[in-house]
């Protein structure tokens, strides 16, 4: 009896570089989705252009395509964290109370206080939160820039000059370590282009 427990103890004592590592695996498997429901919805079949590589750096690709997602994430994640801190202290000094001692609303709170005062309560929060922003993004810009491109509503973003000296503006929509997606006002259709032993050079236009 006491073997068994002593080994439940040990299965669940999950270091930090647990928590990263099954964090990361998280974010790998949100950062494949949004890809997916962002090209998808442009008439992309993203796995045909994608790397081992491009599926490992998904997460980061997603995050780092705007530094207001980033600190976003950074923000509400210290306010989840804080809420739940707040939260765990206004319950305990409710219990003291003594109407709290006992009945009804004793065992209300108690349940309540079982779950701000278990290991890690804020993850599964934190995660719902993620998964949401993963998915909206993927909706949210994919919807936008499908529209601009069916109305020709948009910038030219770069300059590129392929390795047979042609040159143009582009839109891009999307690049990854093979390929480069790109719309110009000529054509309503996606342009992939692969960037090894074509294109020469990729120039951001200044605004």
């Amino acid at each position: 009896m006491e073997n068994k427990e002593t080994i439940n103890v040990e299965t669940n004592n999950y270091g930090i570089q647990d928590y990263m590592s099954m964090g990361y695996a998280f974010l790998l498997i949100l950062g494949v989705i949004n890809q997916t429901i962002y090209y998808g919805r442009l008439g992309v079949n993203i796995f045909e252009y994608t790397s081992v590589l491009d599926v490992l750096l998904s997460p980061v690709a997603v995050l780092s395509e705007s530094w207001i997602i980033l600190v976003t994430v950074i923000v509400l994640s210290i306010l989840m964290v804080g809420y739940f801190k707040l939260m765990k202290i206004y319950y305990n000094k409710l219990a003291k109370k003594e109407k709290y001692q006992r009945g009804k609303k004793k065992e209300k709170l108690d349940k309540i206080l079982e779950g701000f005062n278990r290991k890690n309560a804020v993850l599964p929060f934190m995660a719902t939160m993620m998964v949401c922003m993963y998915i909206g993004l993927g909706v949210g810009s994919s919807g936008k820039i499908k529209d601009r491109i069916n109305n020709f509503n948009y910038k030219y973003s770069h300059q590129i000059t392929f390795e047979d000296g042609e040159s143009k503006p582009i839109k891009i929509i999307g690049k990854n370590s093979s390929y480069v997606f790109y719309v110009t006002k000529e054509e309503t259709n996606i342009n992939i282009v692969p960037i090894e032993g074509n294109i020469k050079l990729i120039k951001k236009i200044k605004e």
